[in-house]
């Protein structure tokens, strides 16, 4: 059997491709913000560990991937609020946090992607 592929199907995949490698670095640099933050908050190097090693473990397991990234994507969108507080106004606030929300779950749907082929 003999399989052809055209060039539009090649581009498309080297598209999909890229597309999913900027999703997991956005997703590694959540975590490694999260967790250094975390780790100066407490001021405790075993939290730093604790919250970057843990996130690395949940990622590998698919079923608490997905609560992870539920929960790193509305927490862009409480970042989003938080920012749309800085004018003053409940437009923005929403407005911001939902965008946020949803280019952080964007994001992470190509990470998996990503995870999923690794």
């Amino acid at each position: 059997m003999v399989i052809t592929l055209n060039h539009e199907e090649i581009r498309k995949g080297v598209t999909q491709s890229r597309e999913s490698e900027s999703g997991v670095n956005w997703l590694f640099g959540e975590i490694i913000i999260i967790a250094v933050i975390s780790g100066i908050y407490f001021s405790s190097w075993w939290v730093f560990g604790g919250v970057f090693l843990g996130s690395i473990i949940l990622m590998n397991i698919k079923p608490l991937r997905y609560l992870l990234f539920i929960i790193l994507s509305l927490g862009c969108g409480v970042v989003g609020w938080i920012i749309g507080q800085w004018f003053d106004s409940l437009g923005a606030s929403v407005v911001i946090s939902v965008i946020a929300a949803l280019a952080s779950g964007g994001a992470h749907i190509y990470a998996n992607k990503w995870l999923n082929d690794v």
